[in-house]
């Protein structure tokens, strides 16, 4: 075998080498890039969690307040009617119109706080998706197809061996067995693509 052949050889186990090299590296970044999505989403969720705390929270004390104020306001209705000697239904009536109204504040406070988690939970759907967009844009660490190499490597090998030393008696391709007198029109070209392509 002649030295160009075997450097074709070699620089076809090289270019393997590089190109297996080159899939480990370009899978580490998509992994740390994985990593790095995740973390942001997370940080921006933990931020939306916190808000739905603060404002369940805050609904929580208004809604207190509320029933604070009713039975306050229920309370000096009471007395005020004792003191007045008035009883009946007119006293009722008042009693149910402050229920009404503490219920009706309950109801605006318990939308709202209802309407602020709808948003949240949009926000975090929102947040998830573009996360995974950062994933998916980043493309994956392909391994070269060791079967193409070889095969690549052989038939650069092979037309190499043939334009250097021939296929005579005495040849490395004669000593194989593909020997045989020189090819003079060779019927098909031998184009063989590099691994990269």
């Amino acid at each position: 075998m002649d030295p160009f052949t075997m450097m074709t050889i070699a620089g076809g186990i090289a270019e393997f080498g590089q190109a297996s090299q080159q899939a480990k590296i370009d899978e580490a970044r998509y992994q740390q890039n994985r990593i790095n999505a995740a973390e942001a989403r997370d940080l921006k969720i933990q931020s939306l969690n916190k808000r739905a705390i603060q404002e369940s929270e805050a609904a929580s004390g208004q809604r207190l307040e509320l029933a604070i104020k009713a039975l306050e306001t229920e309370g000096a209705q009471v007395v005020a009617a004792g003191e007045a000697g008035v009883s009946g239904n007119s006293i009722d009536l008042q009693k149910k119109m402050t229920t009404a109204r503490q219920l009706r504040g309950t109801d605006v406070i318990n939308s709202n706080v209802n309407q602020i988690l709808d948003a949240i939970d949009d926000q975090r759907i929102g947040y998830n998706t573009e996360a995974l967009n950062r994933i998916n844009s980043m493309p994956r660490g392909q391994q070269p197809s060791f079967l193409k190499a070889v095969v690549s490597t052989a038939a650069s090998a092979y037309a190499s061996e043939l334009s250097v030393a021939g296929r005579d008696k005495g040849s490395y391709l004669e000593s194989i067995g593909l020997g045989g007198p020189p090819i003079k029109n060779m019927p098909f070209k031998l184009d063989v693509p590099s691994m990269g392509s």
